[in-house]
């Protein structure tokens, strides 16, 4: 399985304090690998519902043969469907979600790839990040969260987008892969309520080139060593 920092941050970072009263409701969109609904079951003990959106079928496939060789195959389901025809097809459930988490495309323009794939992996095309944030915040539980890691820039962009929408807390951990690299990359959890922006921060690596404290204490329970 291809593994990335941005979903290991994502994927570690989420808030999943719910599943240790009832079974958490997930949805990842975009899953990929499937890295980042593993990770959650990981944190879960498996006590949790997921169901894992892709319109890439290859990725799909791939992500379903990592569910099912892991210990949680039956807490996470793969379906292959875009975000927007998802949405429109749960308007009338009444089950909401608990936690929805994207690892979503990142280029906006710019860059040309020659693979289809490639190609909707990393770009906003498809689904911009005000789309994606719309439509998850149509299948939020009322007291849900939405979770999300975006490059720093999109994720200030978007940060800007959700605080004119009104009525929505929203954190920020802003990401630096050195003490003296500028920001990389930004985890943002959104929730219903009426809260002042909460801004933080978190460096990968220490001026020694050893993992810091901060990213130890959200990842290492998904490295076998650091």
């Amino acid at each position: 399985m291809k593994v990335g920092t941005d979903g290991i941050l994502l994927g570690g970072w989420a808030d999943v304090t719910t599943a240790f009263t009832v079974p958490l409701k997930v949805l990842d969109i975009g899953t990929g690998s499937g890295l980042i609904s593993l990770m959650l079951a990981q944190r879960c003990q498996g006590y949790m519902q997921a169901i894992a959106i892709d319109i890439d079928v290859s990725a799909c496939e791939q992500a379903k043969k990592n569910i099912d060789n892991s210990p949680w195959p039956s807490s996470i389901a793969v379906k292959h469907v875009a975000l927007q025809a998802f949405t429109q097809a749960c308007k009338d459930e009444p089950a909401k979600f608990d936690l929805i988490v994207s690892n979503p495309p990142y280029f906006v323009h710019g860059q040309n790839f020659t693979d289809d794939a490639r190609k909707i992996a990393r770009h906003t095309g498809s689904l911009t990040h005000q789309e994606l944030v719309d439509c998850a915040l149509q299948l939020l539980a009322p007291n849900g969260r939405i979770a999300l890691v975006l490059p720093y820039t999109s994720g200030c962009e978007l940060v800007t987008y959700c605080q004119q929408l009104g009525n929505l807390q929203i954190t920020c951990l802003n990401i630096k892969t050195t003490p003296k690299k500028p920001y990389k990359r930004m985890l943002i959890n959104i929730q219903r309520g009426d809260r002042d922006l909460e801004k933080q921060s978190l460096t990968i690596h220490e001026s020694d080139g050893r993992y810091s404290n901060d990213y130890q204490r959200i990842t290492k329970e998904f490295y076998l060593k650091m």
